[in-house]
């Protein structure tokens, strides 16, 4: 054989011999490749590290209020620290979900995963899981930790208050990965870069809040802040951690939240209309 010639070796048939997983469960490997991906980006983890920082400040007013209430003057611990946490939960949807549906419109990907046993709603659902995941890692886990230890420093809190703590915190991170997932997947399947659709969810974040309180000072109606992606979610955190009545305008910040909701997953339903079929 001269130099010139190409050498082929047969290395014959190899059979695959690790552990097939279900086709139910193919939707978990379609989210655990997206945070496998968000993960190699450091600034992903670098957010993912910071979002427990903000737990020493509130540990600490913690202490205070409870060993001298008179002299700590603050509005609630719960919404200060959901308010806070949403800001880390919009920077996990942006590495999470910026790239969701984006990119796999882009290389055509969706005819790959299509040609699997994977169905439309597998592949959302594990889209969304991804994001889900993100979320609740950035507020369900610090505030559960959080609430473990006013469990520990506060007198006046028992395990019923930690358990109802601790419930409120799941149920809030849950409404927050629906309203904040879908909405992302919503701006993902209208572009085709990840880039682009991660600049869109930023604007669309901050300027809901802007045009929320803009309406709220020009007409004095507070139901306007349900317009808003932080206001709608913090006011829902005050109800379901901090005890507050749910009111007359809990109804309009659930329904904002709800209409944000259903119009992104009609946005993604439908732009993925041709893939629904396979």
């Amino acid at each position: 054989m001269t130099g010139d010639e190409a050498r082929i070796v047969d290395q014959g048939y190899q059979p695959f011999e690790g552990k097939l997983g279900s086709v139910r469960t193919r939707f978990a490997a379609i989210a655990f490749n997206e945070i496998r991906q968000a993960w190699k980006g450091k600034w992903f983890r670098r957010v993912a590290v910071l979002a427990f920082f903000p737990l020493g400040v509130f540990g600490m007013l913690a202490v205070l209020q409870a060993r001298m209430p008179g002299l700590v003057a603050f509005g609630g611990i719960w919404p200060e620290f959901a308010s806070t946490q949403i800001f880390f939960a919009m920077l996990m949807v942006y590495y999470l979900g910026r790239n969701a549906v984006a990119e796999d419109l882009r290389t055509g990907a969706l005819t790959t995963y299509f040609s699997r046993p994977v169905s439309f709603v597998q592949y959302l659902g594990g889209k969304w899981l991804a994001v889900a995941i993100g979320v609740l890692g950035v507020t369900a886990l610090p505030g559960l930790l959080l609430a473990g230890f006013r469990w520990a420093v506060e007198p006046d809190t028992d395990f019923l208050r930690f358990t109802a703590w601790a419930g409120g915190l799941l149920l809030f991170a849950l409404m927050l990965s629906a309203v904040q997932g879908a909405v992302v997947l919503g701006i993902s399947a209208c572009t085709r870069r990840g880039r682009t659709a991660g600049i869109v969810w930023v604007l669309v974040f901050f300027l809901s809040s802007a045009l929320s309180e803009g309406l709220v000072a020009a007409t004095g109606l507070g139901a306007f802040r349900a317009i808003g992606f932080g206001q709608g979610a913090t006011y829902l955190a005050e109800v379901l951690l901090d005890e507050r009545g749910f009111g007359h305008d809990g109804a309009w910040y659930a329904l904002g939240l709800a209409v944000w909701t259903i119009g992104a997953a009609g946005i993604v339903f439908f732009r993925l209309r041709r893939w629904r079929r396979l």
